[in-house]
């Protein structure tokens, strides 16, 4: 796994409220992509997707965490890929 990568994303993605559209969340996602744009080379979709899994895979349940996490992390780094 691409150690940058997983430094990029973990101001979003290490939180248990990810996946929520709250303000606070959709601040810190930007913050990852901002993150993840400063990588060189572009990091690749696998990349974003695992680093997120990384740390989701482990994450608390909170109210309204995503019953499928495999389909919501792959929906989420494909935002954040094409964001690049």
């Amino acid at each position: 796994m691409n150690i940058e990568v997983k430094k990029a994303v973990k101001c979003w993605a290490d939180r248990p409220t990810w996946f929520s559209p709250h303000p606070m969340d959709a601040a810190e996602f930007k913050r990852a992509v901002s993150n993840l744009k400063r990588l060189s080379p572009t990091p690749t979709f696998e990349e974003i997707k695992d680093a997120i899994m990384f740390f989701v895979s482990d994450a608390p349940t909170m109210l309204g965490t995503p019953s499928d996490i495999p389909q919501a992390v792959h929906d989420f780094a494909a935002k954040m890929y094409n964001k690049l």
